[in-house]
């Protein structure tokens, strides 16, 4: 026999839709079938219209702990799209820094690395030619 515990006394109480002895004399033991669909089992039958459903409060309990763990949906992403996306902002910071040293976009070499689907800009190359150095050293 199950010894009735704080969980039977948090259970939520459903009706008893039916009583089954089951087992031979000396060991029987009284399914009580609750109107939740569960089973509680007892040594003795209850005459009691309603019992603590320990199976509810477990369900529940685990349903809370299962929606914690479950991850949130999120649109699947294309990655043929975002690819293009994270090329097209390399591209025009490449630009960027082109204009900012005035050296022509084909001198401008970024290093681009791909953590997690997004391209990182691990460093720039610059190529200054002859004239592009004594532009930039001239002093006015």
């Amino acid at each position: 026999m199950a010894p009735v515990t704080t969980e039977h006394r948090k259970a939520p109480r459903r009706k008893v839709e039916s009583i089954e002895r089951v087992g031979n004399w000396g060991s029987v033991k009284y399914h009580h079938l609750l109107e939740c669909g569960h089973t509680e089992i007892r040594a003795r039958a209850s005459r009691a219209p309603k019992l603590g459903c320990a199976w509810c409060l477990r369900t529940e309990a685990k349903a809370t702990e299962m929606a914690a763990l479950a991850i949130p949906y999120r649109e699947p992403l294309d990655y043929d799209e975002r690819l293009g996306q994270n090329e097209i902002q390399v591209a025009r910071l490449q630009g960027s820094l082109a204009k900012a040293l005035g050296v022509p976009t084909e001198a401008v070499d970024l290093v681009v690395t791909e953590k997690g689907g997004d391209l990182t800009v691990e460093s720039a190359v610059v190529y200054l030619s002859p004239r592009d150095i004594d532009r930039m050293t001239r002093v006015v």
